[in-house]
């Protein structure tokens, strides 16, 4: 029996479906392989959901309730005893193994520490501080949105723990040009999300 010869390359090339000779494809003869297939599309999907509805998902939720003025939206996408853990003390763009350790660590110690009470008024003071600075845009400008242009990258600190690179515009009108800066701008802000949580948000809204 002849042998069958593969050639591989790294080159990628696009497949052309319309070209394809589906009428005369053995199939059978790759039916052994179909687990393998099936099991690599699988951890795929698994890795597609996890990036495209975990990390991305909390950090669009958070612009979305910038964008809207929302803020018990806001909260929702925050993690307060992660953003208490993660503070100012770590840098995502030199961030370690010891680090991330240090961080679970801190973060399940104030998780036990922090009493219910402590937590529901921290958020009911920052929805308040948020709807204040809200009233004082649109008492300053007929017109304001935020929106996420492109998520630039997304890279895993840790065991849930993702710093996520994402280009943001803003644009604002002011209602007197002479009382404000007419806003139009974009800068790429990095979040780091947590458990699918936001726990800092490169100095937006907080």
């Amino acid at each position: 029996m002849e042998e069958e010869k593969i050639e591989v390359n790294n080159e990628s090339k696009k497949f052309d479906f319309k070209k394809f000779d589906f009428k005369g494809f053995d199939y059978k003869k790759y039916l052994p392989y179909a687990g393998i297939a099936l099991a690599v599309i699988v951890v795929l999907i698994i890795l597609v959901s996890l990036l495209g509805g975990g990390p991305k998902k909390a950090v669009k939720g958070f612009v979305e309730g910038m964008n809207k003025q929302n803020a018990s939206k806001i909260i929702k996408s925050v993690d307060f005893v992660g953003m208490s853990a993660w503070g100012y003390y770590y840098d995502e763009d030199d961030f370690s193994d010891e680090d991330y350790d240090e961080f679970i660590e801190s973060y399940e110690e104030m998780s036990g520490d922090m009493d219910k009470n402590d937590l529901k008024e921290s958020k009911e003071f920052l929805e308040e501080t948020m709807e204040e600075s809200f009233e004082e845009i649109d008492d300053t400008y007929k017109s304001y949105k935020m929106k996420i242009e492109k998520f630039k990258d997304v890279e895993e600190l840790g065991k849930d723990l993702y710093a996520v690179d994402v280009k943001i515009s803003m644009e604002a009108k002011p209602k007197d040009k002479d009382e404000a800066d007419e806003i139009d701008e974009s800068e790429v802000v990095t979040f780091v999300v947590y458990k699918n949580k936001v726990v800092y948000a490169g100095g937006i809204g907080f």
